[in-house]
């Protein structure tokens, strides 16, 4: 933040700049489109949330969606796993393909595309069961291990691309609810990992840790956009900015640009995106 230039007695003013954009955001290049959502819109009762949407979320990337509170953006988040149907009176329409296939079809079934599209909330939210038993809960309703040695195989890999591998691997039997905000947030992410999905949705992912967690959690996804489709909603514009490939601004319920992060910060083509990532409103 700097402060603008005053005269003598005057108050001064605080000016909000937007925040630098990393070399981890990197360029896009030639990355294949995992997500293609077309026209879509959110209805909460007789309350349209969400205009008309359309865009596309590239493979082995991170998507940033950033704006003010209730512009939309989560909303349009659980759109990709079908967590709105969980929501009485919620209705979408519209286009969402993962992959090419509909996403909405009659014949697909919500809890299968929720393995696809894993996702991690706002808040830590482990089971009340021991670490091992997180991470192997999905991979055992889902029938991936034939004996015990395949489970061992799968919670491990899942521990260590979490990054938690090495702080648990002598408590594996005590609960998940004992470690700290950071780590259970870990643990959350290798309990998604464990039945390999296609994409992993985070919505404010960090919101309730401090800075030494956020800063693991931001290095993990940096490492995980490796080999997965990431879409991250953020309130932190500096968040957005060192973690994200591409970014999109929501603002009332509509998407008011995309596009590769860097540019999105440093040359916005729309002025409510400006005033947005620099502070004047939101």
């Amino acid at each position: 933040m700097e402060l603008a230039g005053t005269e003598r007695g005057q108050q001064q003013r605080p000016v909000m700049v937007a925040p630098t954009v990393t070399a981890a955001s990197g360029a896009l290049g030639a990355a294949p489109i995992k997500i293609s959502a077309r026209d879509v819109s959110v209805f909460y009762g007789d309350k349209q949330a969400l205009f008309d949407v359309s865009m596309d979320l590239p493979d082995r990337a991170v998507t940033a969606f950033i704006g003010p509170s209730g512009c939309g953006k989560t909303t349009f988040l659980r759109c990709f796993n079908r967590m709105n149907d969980t929501i009485d009176g919620c209705r979408v329409k519209g286009s969402i393909l993962i992959e090419g296939k509909d996403a909405y079809a009659s014949n697909v079934d919500p809890v299968v595309l929720r393995t696809r599209v894993g996702m991690v909330f706002q808040k830590p939210n482990p089971f009340p069961k021991s670490i091992y038993e997180n991470v192997a809960y999905g991979p055992r309703i889902h029938g991936m291990a034939k004996t015990k040695g395949d489970m061992d195989t799968i919670v491990e890999g899942a521990l260590k691309r979490a990054g938690l591998w090495e702080e648990v691997k002598d408590r594996l039997n005590q609960s998940g609810t004992g470690l700290s905000g950071g780590q259970q947030q870990r643990l959350v992410i290798a309990r998604t990992v464990a039945v390999n999905p296609d994409v992993i949705l985070m919505d404010e992912p960090c919101s309730a840790l401090d800075p030494i967690a956020t800063a693991r959690i931001e290095e993990l996804i940096d490492e995980l956009r490796q080999n997965y489709c990431i879409v991250i909603v953020t309130h932190s514009m500096a968040q957005a900015a060192r973690v994200s490939q591409k970014t999109a601004f929501f603002h009332l319920g509509r998407l008011v640009e995309t596009g590769p992060t860097e540019e999105i910060f440093t040359n916005p083509r729309d002025s409510r995106t400006q005033d947005y990532i620099t502070g004047r409103f939101g």
